[in-house]
């Protein structure tokens, strides 16, 4: 049976060839211990604390798009020492990029897609990405707490080459505290599938919002979901998902694409661009920036 390829944070420098065929071939992998307990847990309260007042109810959850903005104790992730050695291991010394990118998401449901733009109007890249080989566009994908085959990050292997959502071995990164999983933004994958009674409540959602992805769900519908998790004694589920990727073409398109959509979900309404602290902490590291506005 084929599983997710996993790295020792101890071991980036050396690991560095088999973390780029673990990308090539795989479309992804998992890096262990690359943050400690107290850095999850800062993690933890940063979002909690956002998301229990803020952000928009979207899968029968919350979540925040355009993050690394609008939730600026973020800073500190994106600029993290073994999250860059990490990209610039897969990327190069001097080519990684931090596309503005980022999503928090506490208790949300998901289903199978890719994040390279399939389903958003007009798309997230133009020209022949899905073989491209110069399309290097890679999520960081953190979990706050450890996960099992439930509720896990599952991807299909290789998928990162194909359109087709069926395609590719089916494996889930069982992860645990202090744990990134390194995702091309083109495989298949999705997070926490919806139970029988779920399906009920999106189903529900879909016809009030006539379909439309972008629309919030009812509010009384996420608190029902939310009764409904503590009645069968479900956790809460945090995560965050950041993007980097190579100084090219599909990089700035994707940033540019991802801001068109945070635009469309109200997520830049005021926008006065990432905060100070996060430019000068990735300056620092020699990490470039893409400034994306709405198209």
């Amino acid at each position: 049976m084929a599983a997710i390829r996993e790295f020792n944070n101890a071991d980036v420098a050396e690991s560095a060839p088999s973390m780029r065929q673990a990308l090539e071939e795989d479309g992804i992998f998992v890096v262990r211990d690359a943050l400690s307990r107290d850095e999850v847990g800062k993690l933890r309260e940063v979002i909690r604390g956002h998301l229990a007042e803020g952000g928009l109810r979207h899968s029968l959850g919350k979540t925040q798009p355009n993050a690394a903005e609008n939730v600026p104790d973020l800073a500190f992730i994106f600029a993290h020492p073994q999250i860059l050695k990490v990209i610039r291991q897969v990327l190069g010394e001097s080519n990684a990029v931090f596309t503005g990118h980022c999503d928090i998401h506490m208790n949300m449901l998901s289903g199978w897609h890719k994040d390279s733009g399939e389903t958003v109007p007009g798309g997230y890249f133009s020209g022949p990405y899905m073989t491209a080989p110069d399309c290097r566009v890679y999520k960081v994908a953190i979990y706050l707490q450890d996960t099992g085959q439930r509720d896990g990050f599952t991807a299909r292997l290789g998928s990162h080459r194909d359109t087709d959502l069926s395609v590719g071995e089916q494996v889930t990164a069982q992860t645990r505290i202090g744990d990134i999983v390194v995702f091309d933004v083109r495989i298949t994958h999705t997070g926490q599938l919806p139970d029988p009674v779920e399906k009920g409540f999106k189903a529900i959602s879909r016809a009030l919002n006539k379909g439309l992805r972008d629309r919030e769900d009812a509010e009384w519908i996420t608190r029902a979901k939310a009764r409904y998790w503590r009645l069968i004694g479900r956790r809460d589920r945090l995560s965050v998902f950041f993007t980097y990727g190579a100084p090219n073409t599909f990089t700035y398109d994707f940033a540019e694409a991802n801001m068109s959509r945070q635009a469309r979900q109200g997520a830049v309404t005021g926008s006065t661009g990432l905060p100070t602290e996060l430019r000068e902490a990735l300056e620092k590291e020699g990490v470039s920036l893409v400034d994306a506005s709405p198209k």
